[in-house]
């Protein structure tokens, strides 16, 4: 089983910050700034994990998109 199969759907800031090897931080100012696909379950944020890696290979050097 990969790694990436043990991932939650549902993921919140620590576990995309882990994810990402990103600063927890940084995690929640792209999400206010709207640069991570994200949303707010009250007042905590969680990301989609499908949602965050098509973001992830949308913004992926060289990717005939970025």
């Amino acid at each position: 089983m990969s790694a990436e199969s043990e991932l939650p759907t549902i993921m919140t800031v620590r576990e995309v910050a882990g994810y990402l090897r990103m600063h927890e931080m940084t995690i929640y100012r792209m999400a206010r700034q709207g640069d991570i696909p994200a949303y707010k379950v009250g007042n905590r944020w969680r990301f989609n994990r499908t949602r965050l890696e098509d973001w992830l290979r949308e913004h992926e050097v060289g990717h005939p998109e970025a």
